[in-house]
């Protein structure tokens, strides 16, 4: 169900359909549960908004790809994971360091491309119904279609729906959103007789989300009906509510062309168009966001003299155009009356090339370098290299490195500061960020007691020239975000280390084992005053990422019989040790410094049915783990507004859910 390859200069972990069906992988941002390297954890208490981590960064330095076209980014950078369904996904390919120069600058700790299901690897219908014990009910459908001897299509469709109150901690607020969403997708494929290709797709997204005390809806027949005034401030409930709209479209052409002579010779166009607008209110601070976003690339494969030596070049371009309209104020009982505006517009040209030479069976070097100019800050320069070396038949050791910059957008970034009566304090000309990652991987397949298995050990290292740092520690009642460089002669301020150890192994013919071990040592400079002065910095461990975790998962399948029934049963264990939690001073009764480590265990069972039909039914967090208190400021007699805080979220905060769905296959 997962691959690592042993030739590939990269270091790739691919995991197919049947890895992303062990686990109630309703979107992409639930994808990983059974995955070592990627981390996801909530944003905060209230939206059950995931995010991921990756070398113990954000993902927002995760080049985040659909079918090699740009992924969740910008205003979607973090709520589109949950725009990308699990059914809809053939498989994903998780790249550890900075990856090619082919798909951009933005790659900073790895690439994760999602490979949808299209009208060549699709069935002919594929339908998948899932609910949980929160409430949660979905339909999701794929479905292919040959048009004619050229033109093939896929069309797939997602909708979600959430209306459970849900309060088992009795802290008066949603442990789940109210939700409603719809996406469609629908993809064309043009296979020609003289070696021209065609791909080209167009999807949609409405997405609607309510949350904050259940109060405000638990009276309601229809709790969207109050979305409007919600988000219009015209609402008259005293109650603390949390309202979300996000409209999406997005469309893409990829059109390429083989030299029918010249098999190792072609020349392509990738376009891409994306439009996207968004509104929320938290409490009484709203704000409203557009993006339209566009990214063309043109490229042209070939050799020089033999197949030793390829080579891609090409151009792009990038349209990236902001405006965001948010109303907050000095103080938390006295916002402003006028709204703020920001609004920036970024063109960026580039062009890249990139060399492979194959020495032998031994040796494959790739070197790869893409200048961009930024309208706003200037030229940028990404180079990157990838080596790799087989050490045996059977072992091999690859080596990254490279650069990468990226433009960032704080307020959809730092999604869970919303949910808190925290004032944004924001530096005036913050710098895009720029960080060089290096990478060491090592990787084994042998032979185990007569069975296969494998031994990964890996080690990364990021450090950035420039951060935009989030400084939740300097006051419980501020957000401070500011540049973090090393001008003035100042040392680095700004890294993380990672080691991983990775074993898979094939125990027995029916059951496969994997377990991981994980160290990460993520650290910044943090103003230990105020920014502006430059009182200096004191170096503290980077919040919600915890130094040690351990991961083991079982996967047992019966024999299947003549009649096609089989049993599979998959349980996933994860240990996560303490993190640091950004508690400063005034809030240190309210909430510890250091959360407490804890065990997660999953466990599903599918039962395979003739016909190409499943049954499934699992467990989320058996052990029923949760955090307590996950939102400061409140209490038996209300809310204290003054230090209402749903962003301090380390671990579960619904404790143990059931679910259960059906998948039914026709044709292949």
């Amino acid at each position: 169900t997962t691959s690592i390859s042993l030739l590939d200069p990269l270091n790739i972990q691919q995991l197919n359909r049947k890895e992303l069906a062990k686990a109630a992988c309703c979107n992409l941002s639930e994808a990983f549960e059974t995955n070592a390297s990627v981390d996801a954890s909530f944003t905060d208490a209230v939206t059950g908004t995931r995010q991921i981590r990756m070398l113990g960064l954000d993902g927002k330095y995760t080049q985040l790809l659909i079918d090699n076209l740009p992924g969740p980014r910008g205003l979607n950078v973090v709520q589109g994971l949950s725009f990308i369904p699990g059914p809809w996904i053939d498989n994903i390919s998780i790249s550890k360091g900075t990856g090619s120069v082919i798909n951009g600058y933005e790659s900073i700790t790895g690439q994760i491309n999602v490979a949808m299901r299209n009208p060549e690897n699709a069935e002919p219908l594929h339908i998948n119904l899932y609910v949980s014990g929160d409430g949660r009910l979905e339909w999701n459908h794929v479905s292919r279609h040959q048009v004619n001897r050229r033109w093939s299509t896929a069309l797939l469709s997602h909708a979600e729906l959430g209306t459970a109150i849900n309060d088992r901690n009795n802290d008066t607020f949603l442990d789940t959103p109210l939700k409603r969403d719809l996406v469609l997708r629908n993809e064309w494929k043009f296979r020609g007789d003289r070696g021209i290709r065609g791909e080209y797709t167009i999807s949609s997204v409405m997405m609607k989300r309510l949350a904050g005390q259940s109060s405000a809806y638990s009276d309601s027949d229809s709790p969207f009906s109050l979305l409007k005034p919600y988000l219009e401030n015209t609402d008259s409930s005293s109650a603390w509510t949390a309202a979300t709209k996000i409209s999406r479209f997005e469309a893409s052409a990829k059109t390429g062309f083989v030299f029918p002579t010249k098999s190792w010779q072609s020349i392509g166009t990738q376009f891409f168009a994306s439009t996207h607008t968004q509104e929320h209110k938290f409490g009484n601070r709203s704000y409203k966001g557009t993006e339209d976003y566009f990214r063309g690339n043109a490229l042209f494969s070939g050799i020089i003299n033999n197949t030793d030596h390829k080579f891609t070049t090409g151009v792009s371009f990038v349209y990236d155009d902001f405006n965001e309209i948010g109303t907050w104020g000095a103080e938390f009982d006295a916002w402003d009356s006028e709204n703020d505006t920001i609004s920036r517009t970024e063109i960026v040209p580039g062009a890249f090339f990139e060399y492979t030479w194959t020495a032998g069976e031994r040796l494959v070097v790739v070197a790869g370098l893409r200048g961009d100019h930024h309208n706003l800050y200037g030229n940028f320069a990404s180079p990157r290299l990838h080596v790799r070396y087989s050490l045996a038949e059977e072992t091999s050791i690859k080596l990254v490195a490279g650069r990468g910059f990226r433009t960032a957008n704080v307020f959809m970034e730092q999604l869970g500061s919303w949910a808190s009566n925290r004032r944004w304090d924001i530096q005036e000309n913050l710098a895009p960020e720029v960080a060089t990652n290096l990478g060491l991987n090592l990787v084994s397949k042998f032979r185990l007691n007569s069975r296969d298995a494998s031994l990964s050990l890996d080690g990364y290292f990021t450090n950035f020239d420039n951060r935009i740092v989030v400084d939740l520690y300097n006051s419980p009642h501020e957000v401070s975000i500011y540049n973090l460089n090393n001008s003035g002669g100042y040392p680095s301020r700004s890294s993380s280390t990672t080691v991983q150890l990775e074993f898979d192994w094939s125990f027995h013919r029916r059951l496969d084992i994997r377990a991981a071990y994980r160290w990460v040592d993520a650290v910044t400079g943090y103003a230990s005053g105020d920014f502006d002065a430059g009182n200096g910095f004191e170096m503290l461990q980077d919040p919600y990422v915890s130094k040690h975790r351990a991961f083991t998962q079982w996967s047992y399948a019966s024999k299947a019989s003549k009649e096609g029934y089989q049993t599979r049963i998959d349980a996933t264990v994860q240990w996560v040790g303490p993190q640091a939690l950004p508690v400063p001073g005034g809030m240190a009764s309210m909430h510890p410094s250091v959360s407490p480590s804890f065990t997660q265990v999953n466990l599903q069972f599918t039962q395979i049915y003739p016909g190409n039909l499943e049954f499934y039914f699992g467990v989320e967090n058996l052990t029923n783990v949760k955090q307590m208190s996950p939102i400061a400021g409140t209490n038996a007699g209300g809310l204290d507004l003054e230090n209402f805080d749903a962003s301090l979220v380390y671990g579960p905060i619904l404790g143990r859910m059931t679910y259960a769905g059906l998948r039914w296959t026709l044709g292949s």
